[in-house]
């Protein structure tokens, strides 16, 4: 045995920096489906704006000999603040130098997890908060259910896609008829751990589909590959600190990116509302903005992201309380219909505007949000 000490008996942070970047990414359930870009390493700033896609909106109903309404693909930006994914672990002499198992490597794959279960959490943040009109309202899942979601990829119907569910959904399809087992789809698979596939939608389950208790939704999701971006500002960062006096080393990593949903078109929701989500009208876009013809007019913007499901409408109220409307599974009176961002409405002494999403056929409140009128003086 050596009397010196020798690299084998240290702990480098490289060495370990390497096994962790190797385990990244091996619990990122929609890794799959986002890009990652690193041109943003080492360059200043931790607050990034980045390019998204709009959504065109849903179709219009034309007549024949009727002009059809040209839309056009918008580009727009989202900035987001770049976090830092950050965890320590702590290993004893007597851990590291018994020789059983494997304790450098078991803590790079400990802490690689840790990151990948963060990162994973907020590209989930990300996904729920598509707008709704890229839900498909439905009743309980099944094959149906998803051959008529997948008619909002309008012609983009084909490509590799797949079904996030969880496992009580994944139960219901393996059951029907139109099922393809994952050992007949051979190369096609998008990634590991494909169960199978229906309508051409390949089935992973994740316990990470659940309720959504932010938006008040259930959703399962259809996702193409390139819906959502991860934005790398630092590669993994290892660092090691000695405590002589406990005799264990404390080795932290962390991690600097952003996330966010790049191309919304290329993501469909399966929803059941199950509450009234509160809007945050800033953040989802509805605004109100002066009005051009009599005073006190004014107009109510709600974004195409934001367009009213099949099955739904936006509606409106207008008085001077701050406080958002709506009960559960109670039908809204008194309000009026939305027609559109082009449309002036008469504000006289309001001073405020509650706009909510109901159910056409019932009226009943599924989300609402409240602001403050801005109108012609």
């Amino acid at each position: 045995m050596s009397e010196y000490t020798l690299k084998a008996d240290l702990i480098i942070p490289e060495v370990i920096a390497g096994l962790v970047e190797t385990n990244l990414g091996n619990n990122l359930s929609l890794l799959p489906f986002a890009v990652q870009d690193n041109t943003l390493v080492g360059q200043p700033g931790d607050t990034l704006k980045f390019p998204a896609f709009a959504y065109i909106g849903k179709a219009n109903v034309v007549g024949e000999n009727q002009q059809v309404v040209v839309g056009k693909l918008t580009q727009s930006t989202v900035s987001a603040t770049v976090k830092k994914y950050a965890k320590g672990i702590s290993i004893t002499d007597e851990a590291r130098l018994s020789g059983y198992g494997d304790p450098m490597g078991e803590a790079a794959k400990q802490l690689a997890h840790s990151i990948d279960h963060a990162v994973d959490d907020d590209l989930w943040t990300a996904l729920n908060a598509v707008g709704v009109a890229r839900k498909y309202v439905s009743t309980p899942l099944g094959a149906d259910v998803i051959a008529d979601a997948l008619v909002l990829f309008g012609e983009e119907l084909g490509g590799p896609m797949a079904l996030l569910t969880n496992p009580a959904g994944f139960s219901l399809l393996r059951k029907d008829g139109n099922y393809i087992l994952a050992s007949d789809l051979g190369q096609r698979m998008i990634t590991s751990g494909v169960l199978g596939e229906i309508w051409g939608a390949q089935i992973i389950v994740t316990n990470k589909v659940a309720t959504d208790l932010t938006v008040q939704e259930a959703s399962f999701f259809i996702v193409k590959p390139g819906a959502l971006r991860i934005i790398n500002k630092r590669g993994t960062m290892i660092e090691v600190e000695r405590e002589p006096d406990y005799m264990r080393d404390n080795i932290f990593a962390s991690k600097h990116c952003v996330v966010y949903l790049y191309d919304a078109s290329k993501v469909v929701g399966i929803t059941q509302f199950t509450g009234i989500q509160a809007v945050v009208a800033a953040t989802a876009g509805i605004t109100s903005l002066i009005g051009t013809t009599a005073t006190n007019d004014t107009f109510l913007n709600i974004p195409a992201a934001m367009a009213a499901p099949d099955g739904y409408k936006w509606v409106y109220l207008l008085d001077t309380s701050a406080s958002d409307i709506g009960v559960w599974d109670t039908a809204l009176t008194g309000t009026t219909d939305w027609t559109s961002s082009a449309t002036e409405i008469a504000a006289s002494s309001n001073t405020k505007a509650h706009v909510v999403l109901v159910k056409t056929a019932d009226s009943k409140p599924v989300k609402s949000t409240t602001l403050t009128l801005v109108k012609k003086a």
